[in-house]
């Protein structure tokens, strides 16, 4: 066995604080092998009589605890198996899983890690506030969401909110994050203040089909340089946008005219709960799905591509297998057959969807709707993981629950509100696997609970189960990727129009 340099200084540090002289003499050059034993007699010498030098140097030398201590040596040893651990009942071997078991305190701490409240002008000299929830099934996450102050018409501020639903990954999602909400702003900043409600939505229009051409153009026009080789990074970076593909809500706020305005594109869904002079709120919708179950969408579609009645599938709603009918990205349903083919053969892309003969049949054109708001109304939008499991008159129920509670003082901590016995639903009660083997369940107002500060949170809640509490901590821990048969990744925005 050679020893190194760095062994000899650990016996001279060891042995002697004196030796300096004679340690750089012995640490000049490495110790040729045929001389080994001849450095040991310098070493015991400076020993002055220590015994047991040798030893020392042959347990140091089989020891690799000894030298680990105190220094680094310790990261590139082999390290010692765990003791296998045994059962204390039966004897037999433990096999733990790494999956936790979440009681309701534990799946409702991991439920909030996503939460935040948000406020903003309402132009009165009020605030009006944003509870905001965001919660992954998939990993890594496609749900996206954006808020944000910017300039209106005429240059005056308006607040912005967006939820972006991706599909076939994150990419796209993640640019309308980041890209939307300033294409709408910066279109908006340049109409005078005094334009007009067409105006603006045509204004909103044009930002997002804008907005779309443009992931798509330079995805095209990065594939088709000339200097572009097959999985080159720069091409894979500029094409994933295109690739991947995502829904769209965005909500714009005029605080001079108390205007709201939404713009849908896909599924994602927006609801106005209206205070009609009392306690109760009224459902007023402010965006319709855009799948092929919806008639409009399903005429639209049916008369740009007439002679296609395989299109659409009837019974799902599925636009060649897309889920929506309306959505930016989702290169497949746009581009020519030969620039998916190339994308797919050169770039690792997907194949052309095997029915498609005249594309596009994909759009990014919003559908835009508009409505004056007032203290007490509250907006809720969400991605379609939440609309899956409540609907929107009940979704506006229990926003109104939680005003309520609030109101009312009811503790909001999970951790200390104890709910009467009679209102825990333990087992699975009105939920199962269908056969496509989604896990499926309907929020109530009977199962709701009112235990959150944050309103997104509270909602998501009972999407999940409420004081079903086995169904609520069944939910909350399953884990990727088998919870994509659970739920889907939620985000839900609530916007209070005032005090709360």
């Amino acid at each position: 066995m050679t020893l190194s340099t760095n062994f000899f200084r650990k016996i001279l540090n060891s042995v002697s604080p004196h030796a300096s002289v004679t340690r750089r003499l012995l640490l000049r050059r490495p110790v040729p092998r045929r001389s080994l034993h001849a450095r040991v007699g310098p070493i015991a010498a400076i020993a002055g009589g220590a015994a047991g030098v040798t030893g020392l140097a042959a347990y140091l030398s089989q020891t690799p605890s000894s030298t680990a201590s105190g220094n680094d040596d310790a990261s590139i040893l082999v390290p010692q198996i765990r003791p296998l651990k045994k059962d204390d009942e039966t004897g037999k071997a433990r096999v733990d899983s790494p999956v936790k078991v979440l009681d309701v305190a534990a799946a409702t701490e991991l439920l909030r890690q996503g939460q935040q409240s948000k406020l903003f002008e309402l132009g009165n000299g009020q605030r009006g506030r944003c509870d905001v929830l965001r919660f992954a099934s998939n990993h890594p996450v496609e749900d996206e969401y954006s808020i944000g102050t910017g300039a209106g018409t005429g240059g005056s501020p308006w607040t912005f909110w967006g939820v972006y639903d991706g599909h076939a990954g994150w990419a796209t999602s993640s640019v309308l994050r980041d890209t939307l909400i300033p294409f709408v702003s910066d279109a908006l900043s340049q109409l005078p203040a005094s334009a007009s409600s067409s105006q603006i939505s045509q204004t909103i229009t044009r930002a997002f089909l804008d907005l779309d051409d443009r992931i798509n153009d330079i995805a095209l026009s990065t594939m088709n340089d000339p200097s572009a080789s097959p999985g080159s990074a720069t091409v894979l970076s500029a094409i994933a946008p295109a690739l991947s593909g995502s829904c769209a809500l965005l909500a714009a706020y005029d605080p001079l005219r108390s205007t709201l305005r939404v713009a849908c594109v896909g599924d994602s869904r927006a609801v106005l709960g209206r205070r009609d002079g009392s306690s109760a709120y009224a459902t007023v919708p402010l965006s319709a799905d855009q799948t092929g179950k919806n008639p409009a969408e399903h005429a639209r579609l049916t008369a740009l591509h007439p002679d296609e009645p395989k299109m659409l599938d009837r019974d799902s709603g599925r636009l060649l297998g897309l889920a929506v009918t309306r959505a930016f990205g989702d290169h497949r349903w746009k581009w020519a057959h030969d620039a998916i083919a190339e994308a797919q053969q050169k770039h690792w892309g997907t194949a052309p969807r095997p029915k498609s003969r005249t594309p596009p049949y994909l759009t990014a054109e919003p559908a835009i709707e508009e409505t004056r708001v007032g203290p007490g109304d509250f907006l809720i939008m969400a991605s379609d993981g939440f609309w899956d499991h409540v609907g929107s008159e009940d979704a506006v129920a229990c926003v109104a629950r939680w005003v309520q509670a609030r109101r009312a003082g009811v503790p909001t901590d999970a951790l200390q509100y104890r709910p009467r016995e009679g209102g825990v639903k333990q087992g699975g009660e009105g939920w199962w696997l269908e056969e496509d083997k989604y896990a499926t369940w309907r929020a109530t107002p009977e199962f709701f609970v009112a235990e959150d500060e944050n309103a997104a949170t509270h909602l998501v809640k009972n999407a999940f189960g409420g004081s079903r509490r086995g169904l609520f901590c069944g939910v909350m821990s399953t884990y990727p990727p088998m919870s994509r048969n659970v739920r889907d990744d939620i985000t839900v925005q609530v916007i209070f129009f005032g005090d709360v």
